[in-house]
């Protein structure tokens, strides 16, 4: 197996959309995992009494502020992918490119193509 193919997408439904790709070319359910990372470091309901929406008076200003998003909403996915050559790498870069899967780290990934390595 090559090292895993790692990328990020800023919508759920666009991961899954690769993911799908990617099994219709032949890989593996197994090796194509798509986490959802949500961020939850925002600040919690109980640190406000009103919220910051002016137009929104008594209790439920937070709740109109901080409403939650619906589910293909802008999340943090990330895309790890297990191929068994190179030319089979190459043709799942080749659909997570054309879907717009951002690089998570793209500073290691051309040091490894120009066969350098990255200062420690």
């Amino acid at each position: 197996m090559q090292n895993p193919i790692v990328r990020t997408f800023v919508q759920l439904a666009a991961a899954e959309q690769a993911r799908n790709e990617l099994l219709a070319a032949g890989l593996s359910a197994d090796n194509v995992v798509i986490d959802v990372r949500i961020d939850e470091t925002g600040p919690v309901q109980g640190n406000f009494t009103v919220g910051d929406n002016p137009e929104v008076k008594g209790k439920t200003a937070y709740t109109h502020t901080y409403a939650p998003t619906a589910q293909d909403d802008v999340r943090d996915c990330q895309i790890t992918v297990r191929t068994a050559d190179q030319a089979q790498a190459q043709q799942a870069v080749a659909i997570l490119d054309r879907l717009g899967a951002l690089d998570p780290d793209p500073a290691a990934r051309a040091a490894q193509a120009s066969g350098s390595s990255l200062p420690h």
